[in-house]
């Protein structure tokens, strides 16, 4: 039990402590802002009140201040806010909060915003069902939570590529002690169960990677022109592949409503 947490610890410190790339600057995480964008960017309206918890370097903090929403921004790294801070250069309304999520949880008031935004963070934490309850606690009626979600297919990939088929196998148990992935039905249970009216369920990234990821083998943004990166990002919005192949998406989408 104490080396998966160490190994739960390490990975939380790699990715979120220090991240591998800048992801204003890196070609695939520009391709994946987009495919985020095409869906969060509709809910984003001026005036409004916005959490974004884990912020890093401001991927949706930045467009909605600048775009004149209220934005608290937290994370556990002071240089996030500093590189958000410049970026937006005195344009927006961000108040930045250093914590973790879980001190957010406690800290914020509930019933306050429009806009909870928690991207690319639950799955490194325990609990992802009493986590999304209380992120719903924070919305005022008819607001909106918006979280992304690791797929079980992409850690199936992944280890089949590495050939641990031991933890490939533990994947496919649901008994993987390090990894928190869910369903697309899992996912639509948890937002039913967080009192949520469920708006959107997308994959970004359902045919591509990069880095050592699994998917990019098949497909990397950075590695590719334009006119590629639009015929891909075609595939990866095409609704009818995204039923198919969701339960394999780098991650899920999901944006709920407050009833």
């Amino acid at each position: 039990m104490l080396l998966n947490f160490a190994r739960r610890v390490l990975n939380f410190a790699r990715y979120r402590l220090i991240p591998p790339h800048n992801m204003f600057t890196h070609k695939a995480e520009q391709f994946y802002f987009e495919e985020y964008n095409r869906y969060i960017s509709p809910y984003l309206v001026k005036g409004q009140t916005m959490l974004d918890i884990g912020c890093q370097m401001g991927r949706f903090t930045i467009p909605a201040a600048l775009k004149g929403l209220n934005v608290v921004a937290t994370d556990i790294r002071t240089s996030y806010f500093r590189f958000i801070s410049k970026k937006i250069n005195g344009k927006g309304n961000v108040e930045f909060r250093l914590e973790t999520l879980e001190q957010s949880l406690k800290s914020l008031p509930k019933g306050h915003f429009d806009v909870v935004m928690c991207l690319e963070l639950l799955y490194n934490l325990p609990d992802p069902a009493q986590n999304l309850q209380k992120l719903a606690m924070l919305l005022k009626p008819g607001g909106v939570l918006i979280t992304s979600h690791r797929s079980p297919g992409y850690y199936l990939f992944r280890f089949i590529r590495e050939k641990n088929y031991e933890a490939a196998n533990l994947i496919l148990q649901a008994n993987h002690p390090d990894y928190n992935a869910q369903t697309v039905d899992e996912l639509k249970t948890l937002c039913l169960q967080s009192d949520l009216e469920l708006l959107q369920l997308v994959p970004i990234g359902l045919f591509s990677g990069f880095g050592s990821d699994a998917f990019s083998g098949i497909a990397n943004p950075a590695k590719m022109s334009e006119q590629n990166k639009l015929a891909l990002s075609r595939f990866e919005t095409n609704h009818d592949l995204s039923q198919m192949f969701g339960n394999s998406a780098r991650y899920n989408l999901m944006i709920g409503r407050q009833k």
